[in-house]
């Protein structure tokens, strides 16, 4: 068997609601974030695709498909676009009333115009990153005036790395895995007065910036279930890939608010399920232990965004109390998975996702095969799947290896099957 399949059997627990509270409770104000990023110049709403066809073929009712592969434009193209640039706005924001002593909060207009570039341009953010987080992070500290450096680790491709350049950052590679970069950010942070920003919280998201970050993240939430609206209630599965878990809680947690809100409680609540690599699989074994716990695997996986040695504390709180199912699968489910979404399946629109979001796509091809998995996942020819692609072609000449095609044409190709609905 290529995958691992888990299910969580203290979903929705009196225990796990009970250590997920402070969590909650401290991102219960997404709200805020959300008006502010909309009123952004670069905002733009991003699609939520049907895709029928594709639901007809791996045999389940309905197939929905939360596109964020041009967020902010096709060549940032992440939900990450929002998380990183809000907490830096924050931050910058903050420096200002305090250099002021107090008489001027700029708004992220003020900022951008320039106004105080003189404070903020002494600022220096930084994270560690496989590439869409410090994309994100560059182009936040480009927008509003700070520096950026990114610390990137042994195996981030060259691309991703020239990318976070070509927006200004510093970019230091480390030698090792994530989370060595990860260390050496927060002490050059700690040493340099530096300000670390990253949705990873080891404090039950109390601090500002992953609290920030985090409720960015929302603006993906509340899209998705603008377009939904009552339609959430037919809603049986939503997948969401890994890391160190923190989009997935997000994901989750702002489902289940929208959720009870129209039920009244967690009856019939959609399964939640969270899709990692084999070889990155902190939250599967996690949840099979039962408390965080390390990968023991290689990290070595094409799934870049996703090669992460370990969850994080907060998230993982959430995930232990909300998420039903975790599975970890090769490498081979998000390359099926990118290839069939680009290609349009019958007649559905031609979508690009990149590596590290089209293994839920695989797992759902994988299960329209796989008597076994489609049980274990509770799937069958009712079920309504809404799927979460949260990046595009992050690196293009990747994208164009594994798919045969650029994203350019991919585009094309859906700009084109668009224009004929």
């Amino acid at each position: 068997m290529e995958y691992t399949h888990h299910f969580n059997i203290n979903r929705f627990n009196e225990h796990g609601a009970e250590n997920a509270a402070v969590c909650v409770q401290n991102l219960s104000n997404w709200k805020t974030a959300v008006q502010e990023i909309r009123t952004w110049p670069e905002y733009t709403p991003q699609p939520l695709r049907s895709l029928p066809h594709l639901a007809s073929d791996t045999g389940i009712g309905n197939l929905f498909f939360k596109d964020e592969s041009q967020r902010f434009g096709p060549t940032l193209a992440s939900f990450k676009m929002l998380g990183a640039p809000y907490a830096v706005y924050r931050i910058l924001a903050d420096e200002v009333h305090k250099q002021t002593g107090g008489r001027v909060r700029p708004s992220a207009a003020d900022l951008r115009s320039g106004k105080y570039r003189s404070m903020t341009e002494q600022v220096t953010v930084c994270v560690a990153t496989d590439g869409n987080q410090g994309r994100g992070l560059a182009y936040g500290a480009r927008t509003f005036g700070c520096r950026c450096v990114d610390y990137i680790h042994a195996h981030v491709s060259c691309g991703r790395a020239r990318r976070m350049q070509e927006l200004g950052a510093v970019v230091i590679r480390v030698d090792g895995e994530y989370e060595a970069s990860v260390e050496r950010a927060k002490e050059d942070a700690r040493m340099n007065g530096w300000y670390f920003v990253s949705s990873t919280s080891w404090s039950d998201f109390d601090s500002g910036i992953p609290r920030d970050v985090m409720n960015a993240y929302m603006v993906v939430v509340e899209e998705t279930l603008a377009v939904l609206q009552s339609a959430l209630r037919g809603i049986t599965h939503v997948f969401v890939c890994g890391g160190v878990g923190s989009i997935a809680a997000a994901i989750f947690l702002g489902i289940v608010t929208r959720w009870t809100e129209l039920q009244g409680s967690s009856e019939e609540m959609p399964r939640f399920v969270v899709v990692e690599p084999t070889e990155a699989d902190c939250l599967l074994q996690s949840a099979t232990l039962g408390e965080p716990r390390e990968s023991r695997r290689s990290l070595q996986t094409m799934m870049a965004g996703l090669a992460c040695r370990a969850p994080s504390p907060a998230a993982w709180k959430i995930l232990s109390w909300l998420a039903s199912d975790f599975i970890s699968v090769p490498d081979s489910f998000a390359v099926d998975g990118m290839r069939v979404l680009a290609a349009g399946r019958a007649g559905d629109v031609p979508v690009v996702c990149g590596e590290s979001s089209s293994a839920s796509m695989g797992v759902l091809l994988r299960a329209a095969q796989d008597i076994f998995l489609r049980e274990k996942l509770g799937l069958d020819v009712t079920s309504q799947v809404l799927l979460f692609g949260l990046e595009g072609a992050t690196d293009p000449e990747i994208y164009e290896r594994v798919v045969g095609v650029s994203p350019d044409k991919v585009f094309q190709a859906q700009q084109a099957s668009s224009s004929k609905l």
